[in-house]
């Protein structure tokens, strides 16, 4: 949870320089929210880090909710089309 929230262009990370170019085509990026108490994001951050799903410092950091007041934490991963 290094980052800060950003908006949706500067959330997507270009795909890692170790992808061959043909392979980035097939590649899209999924966003990942979590909306909880403080306590309950930071639980389902670690619970997907320790099983494999997104590290946890992948995440934003923590930021209220607008909609509920909760707390929020979004990710951003690629997934293989």
């Amino acid at each position: 949870m290094t980052e800060d929230f950003r908006s949706d262009d500067a959330a997507f990370h270009p795909p890692s320089a170790s992808t061959a170019p043909n392979e980035t085509f097939d590649r899209e990026p999924v966003r990942l929210i979590v909306v909880s108490s403080r306590r309950g994001v930071t639980n389902m951050i670690h619970t997907l880090h320790l099983r494999g799903v997104v590290s946890a410092d992948e995440w934003s950091a923590l930021q209220p909710e607008p909609m509920t007041g909760k707390w929020m934490s979004v990710a951003t991963k690629y997934i293989q089309m």
